[in-house]
């Protein structure tokens, strides 16, 4: 599932914030049904090593991801993973990392201290396809390398910038030394011969229960 922002309100600023805003309340009630159902959240690490035959994942999994690494992935939606005892992914833009609007290393941290994991969403968020070989290279192997450097190890899975990505940019991120991507596409299972191209379900502002159960079937 993919998530951008979590907030009472929109951000300024911006003409998709609005639809790209999940409510506080809105989000804390689909917490609420992902433990009441039996899902269990797991990390797409889990995800990757159980493809390999080196992991069984729980009943029911379910991937979580917040893609941008905005202030409040760690103010209200981290809070409320915490609370109802669930995990996720958050793909930060290492370059953006402890500026205004943006959560920090040290609160990244506390976060990988709890379970979460921190993904790649490159160094500034630019179409990849679109970019320079050396470019590529730096946007992906720079970002790994500022994660490493701050918390302690390097991510081992990707974002897409805007989930935008082809053939050569799926081969550069298996250089860089990522196991596994993901697009803005829209699908709910993850295709071992695909793994740096795994689909997700967006989940958009003021979706109902019934919608966000029917995203989970």
């Amino acid at each position: 599932m993919m998530y951008h922002y979590v907030d009472a309100a929109p951000p300024p600023g911006g003409p998709y914030a609005n639809g790209l805003t999940v409510r506080t309340n809105d989000f804390e009630a689909e917490m609420r049904l992902l433990v009441k159902r039996g899902y269990h959240t797991v990390g797409l690490e889990d995800v990757y090593r159980s493809l390999a035959g080196q992991a069984t994942l729980p009943s029911k999994p379910v991937v979580l991801t917040f893609d941008d690494g905005y202030e409040d992935a760690y103010a209200v939606a981290y809070p409320i993973l915490r609370r109802h005892h669930l995990v996720a992914t958050f793909f930060v833009i290492t370059k953006n990392v402890g500026h205004p609007g943006f959560v920090t290393w040290a609160q990244l941290r506390e976060m990988t201290g709890q379970g979460m994991t921190v993904g790649s969403h490159t160094v500034s968020h630019p179409e990849l396809p679109s970019v320079s070989a050396e470019r590529l290279r730096r946007e992906l192997v720079g970002s790994r390398d500022a994660i490493a450097s701050k918390l302690g190890s390097p991510p081992r899975i990707l974002s897409y910038p805007s989930g935008k990505y082809d053939r050569k940019v799926e081969a550069a991120a298996a250089t860089a030394g990522y196991l596994l991507a993901v697009t803005t596409h829209f699908g709910k299972r993850v295709e071992p011969r695909a793994i740096m191209a795994v689909p997700r379900v967006r989940i958009p502002a003021f979706l109902s229960q019934e919608g966000f159960a029917l995203a989970l079937k």
